[in-house]
């Protein structure tokens, strides 16, 4: 598996909603009100701390746009391990869309194993919300998705958003990985102890 295959992150949504910011914040601590929509597929490395002696790398990918053409293709999903769908708190429309992205998902990929996050961006805008957060919250409860409100703009709820996503692909990795080594055999000493001192023939 190449690099950026590996704990693979999606980002999408409709277009101009902050998803190139987001990822930009995360992952470069950088952010511009004239950012422009991305024309290229690119994904950026970030690398946060799981426990006191863990890390864990982490490729958030971008839409490249595609979205404005409704032309995203099932290889930009593939071997994502997480899903973040992205909507503007201020425009109605964008989260109305979220069902369709979410419709998506679940056509390519096993959202058993996904891990999806729906986020309301923009949240430094919120005397202009046409979202409920109750609203949105319930909705995302109801397709087994995590609610985030962030600010690309404002370095709000961004550490919190990408930190629970590591978590969670750190958990369920280990998860695995026990299930593959099956339950521990344990050893019947007091069996052993007889079998020792039994005269050998």
């Amino acid at each position: 598996m190449s690099k950026g295959m590996n704990n693979k992150i999606v980002i999408v949504g409709e277009g101009r909603v902050g998803k190139t910011s987001l990822i930009l914040r995360c992952c470069k601590g950088e952010y511009s009100d004239n950012q422009e929509s991305t024309i290229n597929a690119f994904y950026l490395e970030k690398t946060i701390q799981v426990n006191d002696t863990e890390n864990l790398n982490m490729y958030i990918w971008d839409t490249a746009g595609q979205e404005r053409f409704k032309s995203i293709t099932p290889m930009y999903y593939h071997d994502a391990v997480c899903a973040i769908i992205v909507y503007d708190i201020t425009f109605k429309e964008s989260f109305d869309k979220v069902k369709l992205w979410v419709t998506e998902l679940t056509q390519i990929l096993d959202t058993s194993k996904l891990i999806i996050c729906i986020v309301g961006n923009k949240c430094d805008l919120e005397n202009n919300r046409q979202i409920s957060k109750q609203f949105a919250e319930e909705y995302s409860q109801s397709v087994g998705a995590h609610h985030f409100h962030t600010s690309a703009k404002n370095n709000r709820g961004v550490d919190e958003l990408f930190q629970y996503i590591g978590q969670e692909i750190f958990k369920r990795k280990n998860t695995n990985v026990k299930k593959r080594r099956g339950p521990p055999i344990f050893e019947d000493k007091a069996q052993n102890q007889q079998n020792q001192r039994k005269p050998c023939c």
